[in-house]
């Protein structure tokens, strides 16, 4: 009796639970697929002569403590460059009644001498090289932790060192409240803005009936 590198007798089939997936009419898309759906932001930086803002959609938090997030942008933005010179930036998140504004900050680049923070009132915090959004109901003021070359990209891996935002976007208990923010997102390929739909459950919580009901 013969066996192959995985230990399986040669001449047998073994059936994995991801054969039994494919055989469930799924087709493969290749591999630029998406994660569904992705957060629209407003990234900010300084340039050489004024604040700027790109819009993105490639963020996500990424640690907990110390609070870390990460942004990825492609390289020839001026806004990477404004990120590389000073180590710092901001993520701030618009509402749904700046989806015009921030989709033409992502049609539009300094690069071009377009002045994209023209069209806001720009504060600062703690740091000086981060410029935020004074319309944008959250901003997120960030000091670069690492920056990753992928290429014809760059990963930021920044820490979040405030956290700005308006009593009237909170809920009773100090916490930012989605329904006040009104955030939206992003889907690719098809490249279209959503808003928020209606929430369903409570995270770390609904599971607990699923398991009383079936483990």
């Amino acid at each position: 009796m013969g066996f192959d590198e995985s230990g399986h007798v040669l001449g047998t089939k073994v059936t994995f639970a991801t054969e039994r997936r494919t055989s469930m009419n799924k087709i493969d898309l290749g591999p630029q697929g998406f994660l569904y759906p992705m957060p629209m932001t407003l990234i900010g930086a300084d340039l050489a002569s004024d604040p700027s803002f790109m819009a993105a959609a490639w963020v996500i938090r990424c640690q907990p403590d110390p609070p870390r997030l990460v942004a990825c942008m492609g390289k020839a933005h001026a806004t990477n460059a404004g990120i590389r010179e000073h180590g710092q930036l901001s993520v701030c998140l618009p509402s749904v009644d700046q989806v015009e504004v921030t989709d033409w900050c992502g049609l539009k680049s300094a690069n071009r001498g377009i002045d994209k923070a023209a069209p806001f009132t720009v504060f600062r915090g703690s740091l000086d090289h981060a410029p935020m959004i004074a319309e944008c109901p959250l901003c997120l003021e960030c000091r670069v932790h690492q920056t990753v070359d992928l290429g014809s990209h760059e990963l930021f891996i920044a820490d979040i060192v405030g956290t700005w935002t308006e009593e009237r976007f909170l809920t009773a208990d100090g916490k930012p409240d989605v329904e006040k923010l009104r955030p939206f997102v992003l889907t690719m390929p098809d490249n279209r803005y959503w808003a928020l739909g209606e929430h369903i459950a409570d995270a770390w919580s609904v599971g607990r009936a699923y398991g009383e009901r079936n483990v």
